[in-house]
């Protein structure tokens, strides 16, 4: 029978003295929490016993009265009855956080993480087409000029040409903004006009937007012009609703911000990247000599990440029609791109999750041999940061090497083992065994270093196939940190089991990470809790830290919303640990199974260290009978 959510408003407003004693009342993942004017007016005895009411707590001069799950739902059914309320306590002091170099440099690695791992599976798959039609070429079997190649490449090459677009999509849910106008923006960059006027640009032609120059771009291929565009056009949408009248919102103000959004895309922030590029150019051209060389090799994945790459094309052009050869950019190229292979590769040996390998194998496949690192840059080296690492360093290395080597290529060809012919001095029979060693010092290099100085594995898919063995379902830790017994917590809603059998742990640090595959239900608006459901049924309560609800989502990062798909791993939310101490509060986090009920036992680990690779619950059905005894309440 289904609960009478205003019949249980009713109750609760009387038992806790009637509206007219309620100075004020929010609601968090569980409990409706009530500021009341007089506390002895209260009815303890009566409000524990109203039907639906699972507890009272009263602490931090709050009197909570604990619902569970359907708490929003009599949150609403409580306003009318002439209690004031509110969601969040948003007059509340917040207290600013700093922004240090490392956080500047976490947000921004962030966000190019979540931006570009929903994309892996259309840049991997370009790459293999790409690889398809190169091997056909070279064997023989489809020219350069039939169709087959042609639309095999095309195939191969729209996911990278149109990156902009797919990108625009990607960063407007990571940032929750206007996928469209996102996307509209992206477009105007792979316009063909606009890539025409941009071509003329180049040539040398005045190219304006009224009074506005407009610098020479190619944003074909690059990812950071879209993401930034992305970012800002949070505060465009903003500042334009603020200016525009109602009235004219429904076609004024997505005017504006298309024309402001665009306006800055195309003279301010493309060009931004073509300057940075211009003088990294003028500085690695002087006379670095070899040194030029492993500078760029170190610097390149960067590069292409920008896209500042491209200003290197018009000088490596130039070069090779003047000179026949070019010795600094080219040769450069080589260590980065083996690198990122070798380093996808040693990623592949070692990972446990089957995706990832089969991810790292493709990523590496397409480096090496065809010299097409997005996969393995975006797929593998950014996204576990630790590689991208390793191939810096190796770039260095091997770039070092082919400067001093004196290796020059005679074509623009991306570096990879069947293109590694342009680099061949007919006048210098040593270049092939320069070019070999070249090659491998890359791949055992960034092979060895990525093995030693390790990476953060995802455990995905091989743990998932696990989590459903005999008639139980397995969660992985989502915090790494002591776990402990909800018994021992200090809070009565968790260590009485009123929300549900589960485990507590005191975090060691503020990631959150998904402990089973399943949907996103809830994700609270102070961001201190998450529900999740997974593919059997179990419903999973994440709750970091006691009584953060008052702190208004300052010290968290939500990584997803609900309705998201997530998979065991991916990282829910964030939490700075250091400012929820700093407000008083304890770290510790629950994590409960709030329909504990419907399955036979709960059973967590044993107290003691735990981290995000290990199992630490498992959730037994009725109709299988549990191998092991629960380690604790």
């Amino acid at each position: 029978m289904a609960q009478d959510f205003k019949k249980l408003a009713r109750n609760v407003v009387a038992g806790v003295g009637g509206a007219e004693n309620v100075t004020n009342l929010t609601h968090c993942m569980t409990r409706l929490r009530f500021i009341l004017k007089d506390e002895s007016k209260a009815d303890d005895a009566k409000v524990k016993n109203i039907p639906g009411v699972m507890g009272l707590v009263k602490q931090g001069g709050q009197y909570q009265v604990i619902i569970g799950n359907n708490v929003a739902a009599a949150y609403k059914e409580i306003l009318p009855l002439g209690v004031e309320g509110s969601v969040v306590q948003d007059d509340a002091p917040k207290e600013k956080q700093k922004w240090t170099p490392k956080r500047v440099g976490m947000t921004i690695l962030d966000a190019i993480i979540g931006t570009m791992t929903p994309l892996i599976p259309a840049i991997i798959g370009g790459s293999m087409v790409k690889l398809l039609a190169m091997l056909l070429l070279m064997t023989g079997v489809a020219g350069e000029t039939s169709s087959t190649y042609v639309l095999l490449n095309t195939i191969g090459d729209a996911s990278f040409f149109f990156l902009p677009i797919l990108v625009a999509v990607s960063a407007s849910k990571k940032f929750g903004t206007n996928t469209y106008l996102a996307v509209a923006i992206a477009g105007l960059m792979v316009h063909p006009a606009f890539m025409d006027l941009m071509a003329k640009a180049a040539e040398g032609q005045a190219v304006t937007l009224a009074m506005i120059p407009i610098t020479s771009v190619k944003y074909t291929y690059t990812i950071i012009p879209a993401i930034v565009m992305a970012w800002l056009l949070r505060y465009i949408e903003a500042g334009v609703d603020r200016i525009t009248p109602v009235v004219m919102k429904n076609f004024l103000k997505p005017m504006l911000i298309l024309l402001v959004g665009a306006v800055i895309a195309i003279s301010l922030v493309g060009p931004m990247g073509v300057w940075l590029g211009n003088g990294i150019s003028a500085v690695v051209h002087g006379k670095l000599g070899w040194l030029a060389v492993a500078i760029v090799g170190a610097i390149w994945p960067l590069l292409v990440m920008t896209g500042m790459h491209r200003v290197f094309t018009p000088t490596i052009v130039t070069t090779i029609a003047e000179t026949g050869s070019e010795a600094m950019v080219m040769p450069s190229e080589i260590g980065a791109n083996m690198s990122l292979g070798g380093a996808s590769l040693a990623v592949a040996m070692k990972t446990k999750n089957r995706e990832l390998r089969q991810t790292a194998l493709a990523a590496a496949s397409s480096a090496l041999i065809a010299g097409i690192t997005e996969p393995a840059l975006y797929g593998v080296a950014i996204r576990l940061k630790r590689p991208m690492i390793a191939s810096v360093i190796t770039g260095f290395i091997a770039g070092a090497v082919a400067g001093l080597a004196g290796l020059a290529s005679h074509s623009m060809a991306a570096p990879g083992l069947f293109t590694s012919v342009q680099f061949i001095d007919k006048d210098n029979p040593t270049s092939i065994l320069w070019i070999a060693a070249v090659m491998a010092i890359s791949v055992v290099v960034s092979f060895a270093l990525t093995l030693i100085i390790g990476f953060e594995d995802i455990p995905v898919e091989d743990d998932e196939a696990d989590m459903t063995n005999d008639g139980s379902v397995k969660l992985m830790a989502p915090m790494t940190g002591m776990a402990k017994g909800l018994h021992d917590v200090a809070d009565e809603v968790f260590s009485k089991g009123l929300l549900g059998k589960g485990m507590a742990i005191d975090p060691e640090d503020g990631k959150v990470v998904s402990p089973i595959a399943g949907t996103v239900t809830t994700v609270f608006p102070t961001k201190h809790a998450i529900g999740l459901t997974d593919d059997n049924g179990v419903e999973v309560l994440i709750h970091v830290g006691i009584d953060t609800v008052s702190l208004n989502g300052e010290p968290f990062t939500a990584k997803v919303a609900a309705g998201d798909r997530v998979a065991v791993g991916d990282e829910l939310l964030e939490a700075d640990l250091d400012a929820i101490k700093a407000a008083g509060l304890s770290t510790t986090t629950m994590v409960v199974i709030t329909n504990s009920d419907q399955f036979k036992d709960i059973a967590p680990v044993a107290p003691g260290h735990v981290s995000f690779k290990e199992h630490v619950m498992e959730v037994f059905h009725h109709d299988k009978e549990a191998d092991t005894e629960p380690a604790m309440a």
